[in-house]
């Protein structure tokens, strides 16, 4: 209710002055909701063989290891997903409103979050660099997409309560491009190590110091 409330008041304050504007709340919930539902999709493909006879602990110690790199597939897509849902929520604060290029980037970004399950199952079921490339298409097209945001709300400061600073954009681009760097080398390490690619994402860990070091070397000049 008070959602309703705030992005009527949003375009009512704007309509007096000029053009409406569209509060953020509505599409913060769509994230949200997104998000939630691919984050529980994930764990569709965490399961037992249907017709497995597990009649002692031996047979069901083997069952579960075989689901190792599902379960690693796993892992890797519910971090990624967490990183970027805790990202958007932190441009978003910057945000008062909204306009239609923010939305469609922020879409473009939702269309990958709703493909990864997908993606993650096709490469889980196989070690082969056609599956890596389908996983890390499915990540560079969410990272794309949280670029566009991010510097959208960056050279757009007439969206913002909070106008985002150089340093917090720069950081931000940091990161997200080094997870498309990371997806695209995923590829080709998935032709040398089938079945190894994914522990490149392991480099995710290294791009939010990276981009505070960054972040803190570039001059905080205005958009």
């Amino acid at each position: 209710m008070s959602t309703d409330i705030d992005d009527h008041a949003t375009a009512a304050t704007a309509a007096a002055g000029g053009a409406p504007q569209l509060g953020k709340h509505r599409i913060e919930a769509l994230v949200d909701g997104i998000f939630a539902v691919a984050m529980t999709l994930l764990v569709i493909d965490l399961r037992l063989p249907e017709h497995a006879h597990l009649a002692t602990s031996e047979q069901l110690r083997d069952a579960l290891v075989e689901l190792v790199p599902n379960l690693y597939s796993w892992l890797v897509s519910f971090v990624v997903l967490a990183i970027f849902w805790m990202a958007n929520h932190r441009l978003y604060s910057h945000v008062r409103h909204v306009d239609g290029a923010l939305l469609w980037s922020t879409i473009l970004m939702l269309g990958g979050v709703s493909l990864l399950p997908f993606a993650s199952a096709v490469n889980s079921t196989m070690a082969s660099q056609l599956a890596q490339l389908v996983y890390s298409s499915v990540m560079i097209v969410i990272a794309l997409g949280a670029l566009l945001v991010s510097h959208h709300i960056y050279r757009h400061p007439e969206l913002c309560a909070h106008p985002m600073d150089r340093a917090t954009w720069r950081g931000a681009t940091v990161r997200t491009g080094g997870l498309i760097v990371i997806a695209a080398l995923a590829v080709p390490l998935a032709g040398w190590l089938p079945g190894y690619a994914n522990f490149a994402y392991l480099l995710i860990f290294a791009l939010r110091p990276l981009a505070g070091l960054l972040g803190r070397a570039a001059p905080n000049r205005p958009a």
